[in-house]
């Protein structure tokens, strides 16, 4: 269904995370987990830390599609592709923009940008340049609708994937990691206490000996 809304799809004015796809220079696809939030019936924010592909492709091209999945270990790799073996994305045609969407996701957000703000955030890191965008939705297609529910494991893996990304900035900018380590493992072992056979459990061990591996243990 094209004409659904943002709420059907599952974005709400708290932040949720996606993929969002662009087109580079050369009109190849990009993909990257970000992290959005609806403003009212037909608009999307997000902010973007720089430097970012998708920010640059963004504002060339003046448009994205925000993929919806429920897969959490799909999320996190295409988030992670500088510490785990990238997965397999299949990139179709989309109704409505030049920009393509992925295959088997639940539902999908085409954008069109309206606005892009640079700005200044402060955290634990220090200070970091992003750029808030917003844009308009044209059209909002949900694919499989339905009642799915949380799982903690899920939980503490995207939380782990935040916190990975956190330790590799912490770390360029020569900050001493070891605290932020701890909390990933503790994280990491929460997600395999919960489902140990499980597909996050699998992506949640590759990921803490990735970050182990490129920070030398701290």
């Amino acid at each position: 269904m094209l004409m659904a809304s943002l709420r059907e799809l599952g974005l709400r004015d708290s932040p949720g995370e996606v993929i969002l796809s662009t087109l580079n220079p050369d009109s190849s696809p990009h993909a990257a987990a970000v992290g959005v939030r609806a403003r009212g019936e037909e608009e999307v924010e997000m902010l973007l830390f720089h430097p970012s592909v998708s920010l640059s492709n963004l504002r060339r091209e003046g448009e994205g599609v925000l993929n919806v999945t429920d897969d959490v270990s799909l999320l996190v790799r295409v988030g992670l592709r500088n510490l785990l073996p990238p997965p397999r994305l299949e990139f179709l045609p989309s109704a409505l923009l030049r920009t393509p969407r992925l295959g088997g996701m639940r539902g999908y957000a085409y954008l069109r940008v309206r606005e892009v703000e640079e700005r200044e955030v402060e955290d634990e890191l220090g200070t970091s340049t992003a750029s808030r965008v917003l844009c308009r939705a044209v059209g909002v297609e949900v694919v499989s609708p339905g009642v799915k529910p949380f799982l903690r494991s899920e939980f503490f893996l995207l939380e782990a994937a935040v916190k990975a990304s956190r330790i590799l900035v912490a770390r360029e900018r020569g900050m001493k990691v070891r605290r932020m380590v701890e909390e990933l493992r503790r994280l990491v072992e929460e997600c395999l206490r919960l489902a140990p056979s499980s597909k996050e459990a699998e992506t949640a061990r590759e990921l803490l000996e990735a970050v182990e591996r490129r920070v030398g243990m701290w």
